[in-house]
């Protein structure tokens, strides 16, 4: 995906609810999980393969995690209460 593209998806998902976000991130976690799962143990490019992807995975988490405005629910909030 260019980076403009990916640019442009970004600030698209700035735009939607938490409620939203957490139903895009429901779509998207299967099918990322699927391509990971696929991957060869060492991703071409990757500086440590599968460990440092998740590595990054979780930073980003918690930069998106310490983003998060206390007046509206969390991400995480949304989506654990969707999977109850």
């Amino acid at each position: 995906m260019a980076n403009s593209t990916l640019d442009q998806v970004q600030r698209l998902v700035e735009q939607l609810s938490p409620l939203d976000q957490a139903r895009l991130l429901a779509y998207l976690a299967p099918r990322i999980a699927s391509v990971v799962a696929s991957m060869p143990h060492v991703v071409p490019g990757s500086p440590q393969g599968p460990t440092e992807a998740w590595k990054e995975f979780c930073r980003l988490g918690e930069a998106l995690a310490a983003s998060d405005t206390p007046e509206l629910e969390t991400l995480t909030a949304t989506v654990l209460a969707m999977r109850r």
